[in-house]
């Protein structure tokens, strides 16, 4: 592995005057073998102090140069199976992060001395993971969970990419899926795995996230993991992306009243066949989408959604209500 660090003179320059170059050729699997990593200065105190942050690790040095050597150790220990990571699991409140490997069709992550797990879902490997961490009292508190966020890699900069949104299933009786949806590195593109594949659909304004949706839920039903296409729905998406979905909607004169929550009211929308509601996530500012084949049948699943996460207590709470 080689590093050396050049001036930056594409980053605003008071905020990553450096660059640390990565050449990886002769360590990890084509394609991704080159990086760029921008290093960043802070002042501590009357100290100028340089960071650089790879694959969610933060290393810091009192130069630029400083941090070629723990920054090569640190590659060399990420290094499995000749591959960087392709996410992250980042434990919010503690801090602790674990590198995730893609492997043919699988999904691994390591701990420190301890197991490796593996699955062809994400959702499969992050649950493993949280549950030896939580039993081995790792994370949390006693009786207290604490979550595992997903983040990407970037390929260029090693970077942590947040997911656009992500795809969840939760029906009573059958395992749960769940995989975030990133957007390509061109940017051209979203995509999410599923189904031990990669599934990928050009950006469409909006439209995409229904696209990706609905070649999702064939994919996972085609492998017998999902039996109803729209028990697959967008989960978490961000204020700009619903704000694109809906310039493909059309309004419909009903709307989904919830009882005991101020009034709160999702109005309906379709597309094509789809009928769609969502709900602002006003904490995160992101939107949960909901799908169904009538007004009905999308009244059912926010019941049963609310229900779940203790919002309501009864299916009467979610009145479906002419315009």
């Amino acid at each position: 592995m080689k590093l050396f660090v050049f001036k930056n003179d594409v980053l605003t320059a008071s905020q990553a005057p450096f660059v640390l170059s990565i050449d990886a050729t002769d360590d990890v699997i084509p394609p991704h073998t080159h990086f760029n990593a921008p290093i960043y200065a802070e002042r501590s105190g009357n100290e100028l102090v340089y960071n650089v942050e790879l694959c969610g690790f933060r290393l810091e040095a009192e130069t630029p140069e400083g941090l070629l050597a723990p920054s090569a150790r640190l590659l060399a220990g990420l290094i499995n199976m000749a591959r960087l990571p392709t996410y992250v699991f980042a434990a919010g409140r503690s801090l602790q992060v674990y590198p995730v490997y893609t492997v043919d069709d699988e999904v691994l992550v390591t701990t420190p001395g301890g197991p490796i797990f593996r699955h062809v879902e994400l959702a499969k490997v992050r649950s493993f993971l949280s549950e030896y961490l939580h039993t081995m009292e790792v994370l949390g508190a006693v009786d207290r969970v604490e979550t595992l966020h997903v983040r990407g890699v970037d390929k260029n900069t090693l970077g942590l990419v947040r997911p656009r949104f992500y795809f969840k299933k939760r029906t009573p009786g059958e395992n749960e899926f769940w995989a975030p949806v990133f957007r390509s590195q061109e940017g051209r593109t979203i995509y999410t795995y599923a189904a031990s594949a990669k599934r990928e659909t050009p950006l469409g304004g909006g439209q995409e996230v229904l696209n990706l949706q609905k070649q999702v839920a064939y994919a996972l039903m085609a492998d017998g993991r999902l039996s109803d296409p729209y028990d697959l729905r967008p989960d978490r998406l961000f204020v700009t992306d619903w704000r694109a979905l809906a310039t493909h909607l059309r309004v419909q004169p009903y709307s989904i009243h919830i009882e005991g929550e101020r009034g709160k009211k999702l109005f309906i929308y379709r597309n094509g066949k789809v009928y769609i509601t969502a709900e602002h996530r006003v904490a995160e500012n992101r939107y949960n989408i909901f799908l169904g084949r009538n007004p009905f049948d999308l009244q059912e699943r926010v019941a049963l959604d609310f229900i779940r996460r203790g919002l309501v207590h009864s299916a009467t709470a979610i009145k479906l209500v002419a315009e």
